[in-house]
């Protein structure tokens, strides 16, 4: 059954998460369908709550992949930036074109 397979994790047990997402899915477009032709009548507020769930939802799904996929990519990068970055010499506090400078030489 290959909607079973879409449901599953990685070992292959029914995820709760995937099912209330697909759940949310379903609803909100079953809502979306009715408010444009039946009812017309559902507020902007019902539809930002379901966005915040599908939201929660979708980051509680991915949560753990994306720290495990992106997070060496992440590091790689910022370490491809740090390695990039040059490092000016540092200024001396005063030049030797300062009225206050003085050469002594011995």
């Amino acid at each position: 059954m290959p909607f079973r397979e879409v449901l599953s994790d990685e070992k292959g047990t029914l995820s709760a998460a995937r099912l209330l997402l697909v759940c949310c899915l379903a609803f909100t477009g079953v809502l979306i369908v009715f408010d444009a032709v039946l009812w017309a009548t559902v507020p902007n507020a019902a539809y930002a709550l379901l966005g915040t769930i599908f939201t929660g939802l979708l980051a509680w799904t991915t949560g753990p992949r994306i720290a495990q996929y992106f997070g060496p990519q992440i590091g790689a990068i910022t370490s491809g930036i740090g390695a990039a970055l040059t490092r000016e010499p540092k200024r001396p506090a005063m030049l030797d074109n300062s009225p206050d400078y003085r050469d002594d030489e011995r």
